[in-house]
């Protein structure tokens, strides 16, 4: 090559390497397909991260901005992609932006609690919307195949995960108790699938067995909803994914959308109470705690016409009057008394301990005794996908 070409060879090439690298729209990056880092065998238990320090929480969430931007915090990078499934299901669930705004709105109080709870098990902000995409935060939708309540668990499901269904008491339809074993599972698929949210929630949508066999089948463990990864599941199972995407992007980028989100709404927050022996009805309940009975019966649908029968889950949420979050601090119990001692606990040499009972998770557990989760696996040698069998002991207090 001669000499002057291969001057002007060598400075096109540096021309080139100097040159930006350029998106269509640098506010809308693709969907990464991300390959999952699947557990090798799912009975052995992760070892968990050293716990972290106690973070004290602000006073509960009470207002549309805290809802949005504590959910927001917890969202993973890219929020908003591009694609046509997500751009469609965005234009689906934004097409009227005020009937969208105004559905949120009413859907505050329960959204606040169950962004609470995930902050308090760190899982993916994205899960807040779950409900959404379900039922649109219904304790009492019941939709097509017999799937009940906010998360729209079928009967066979909430029964593997601890719900209780019998005649006069449908668990599913308990935000308390539906909101705990949703939660649960989702733990048990964030060990199994390496904390990536999509896969996570394919499997909340397909079960975590299909999607390890797609995995297995296409050898080929990216996962993506807007690419149709992995191989081989339905359109319901990717199109599941790509509304958590829209519905994320929604919340992230309103004024992207002509959506004004209801941030200066105020609201009461919503408490758990755990109803003592002596309460046989939620209208009963309402008058002690102080609440509207009819609000304390449309959040808690699970009792049949409102009626508490013995030997049934006896957690409820309520707005948080001033008697219900003395209730729900222990100080005094649902009928105004002094309270009783929480049920199944014992005092060993070390402090409480607790005696599982059927039904029990740990996340209940430390709900009812107000100790941090991550302390009770501490303490017990315990994991997420632990696996609590009645009689077992579980240390309370160091």
């Amino acid at each position: 090559m001669k000499p002057d070409r291969l001057a002007l060879a060598l400075a096109l090439v540096l021309l080139a390497a100097c040159q930006p690298n350029v998106r269509p729209d640098p506010l809308e990056p693709e969907e990464p397909a991300t390959p999952v880092k699947v557990a090798p065998d799912a009975a052995t238990p992760r070892t968990p991260p050293p716990a972290p320090a106690e973070v004290v929480l602000p006073d509960p969430i009470d207002t549309g901005a805290e809802v949005f931007d504590r959910m927001r915090a917890r969202f993973s990078a890219p929020i908003c992609v591009k694609g046509e499934h997500n751009r469609a299901w965005r234009k689906r669930y934004a097409g009227h932006p005020a009937s969208f705004a105004r559905h949120v709105e009413q859907i505050l109080p329960l959204m606040g609690y169950v962004v609470e709870e995930i902050e308090r098990r760190d899982l993916p902000g994205e899960f807040a919307l779950l409900p959404i995409v379900e039922s649109w935060y219904r304790p009492a939708a019941i939709g097509p195949g017999g799937p009940a309540g906010m998360w729209q668990m079928i009967a066979s499901t909430a029964r593997n995960h601890g719900i209780r269904i019998q005649p006069g008491y449908d668990g599913r339809l308990s935000p308390v108790e539906s909101t705990d074993a949703a939660l649960d599972y989702l733990e048990t698929l964030d060990g199994l699938f390496d904390g990536e949210w999509r896969a996570m929630a394919m499997g909340y949508n397909a079960g975590e067995y299909r999607i390890l066999r797609a995995f297995r089948n296409s050898g080929d463990q990216r996962v993506s909803g807007e690419s149709r990864l992995p191989r081989g599941l339905s359109n319901t199972t990717y199109d599941y994914v790509a509304k958590l995407h829209a519905l994320a992007c929604l919340f992230e980028k309103p004024e992207r959308h002509n959506l004004v989100l209801p941030r200066e709404a105020r609201f009461t927050p919503l408490v758990r109470v755990s109803l003592p022996a002596g309460v046989a009805s939620l209208d009963q309940a309402a008058m002690r705690l102080g609440v509207d009975a009819s609000a304390l019966r449309t959040l808690n649908p699970a009792y049949r016409q409102g009626r508490v029968a013995a030997g049934v889950p006896r957690d409820v949420l309520a707005p948080a009057t001033a008697l219900a979050r003395l209730a729900q601090a222990g100080t005094v119990d649902a009928g105004g008394d002094p309270a009783s001692p929480e049920t199944g606990a014992t005092h060993g040499d070390a402090g409480r301990v607790h005696e599982v009972r059927r039904g029990d998770t740990l996340s209940r557990i430390a709900a009812r005794y107000g100790v941090p989760l991550r302390e009770l696996f501490d303490l017990n040698g315990l994991t997420g996908r632990s696996i609590l069998r009645p009689g077992q002991v579980i240390r309370i207090d160091p």
